[in-house]
């Protein structure tokens, strides 16, 4: 009985753990159901991201597969070409991170969340575009320095 006992606890532990954590299609952001099937994009949406110890943010992240696709992406966000001094360590391999405040991507988006503006971090390296879906000035200040720290403290 003892062993027994102890079998479910490791396999409700075990399951607990690695059960997979998706979230439903209605509850991801416009901008993933807006990409989530388009051809060359790797989209992915995260609930609550830990920004940091206080900050949780949804977070829609867009990867393109290829420069095409990277195009357009970047002119579909208004991303600018990163100026001479930034592209060369971008092509020693650095990954400098961009941040642009951008509106909201939908009339629901701001429904659902009056502030009117998302932060929209920028890796040319990586060809993603990660756009943080922010409240409040306090989760845009944190994203904003989070981002910094990513892009002059690679790990």
């Amino acid at each position: 009985m003892t062993l027994a006992i102890c079998l479910l606890i490791v396999v409700g532990t075990l399951t607990v753990k690695f059960w997979p954590r998706t979230v439903p299609f209605d509850q991801c952001s416009d901008v993933y159901k807006r990409y989530a099937a388009v051809d060359g994009v790797d989209a992915t949406f995260i609930k609550d991201y830990k920004v940091n110890d206080t900050v949780f943010v949804d977070v829609t992240l867009l990867e393109a597969k290829d420069s095409a696709v990277w195009v357009m992406l970047k002119n579909d966000f208004e991303v600018p070409n990163p100026g001479p001094i930034a592209q060369q360590f971008i092509d020693n391999g650095e990954d400098l991170i961009g941040v642009k405040i951008i509106p909201k991507s939908t009339t629901t988006d701001t429904i659902l969340n009056p502030y009117p503006n998302d932060v929209l971090a920028i890796s040319y390296l990586k060809r993603t575009l990660t756009i943080f879906h922010i409240k409040n000035d306090v989760e845009k200040h944190a994203v904003k320095y989070y981002n910094f720290d990513k892009s002059t403290n690679p790990k």
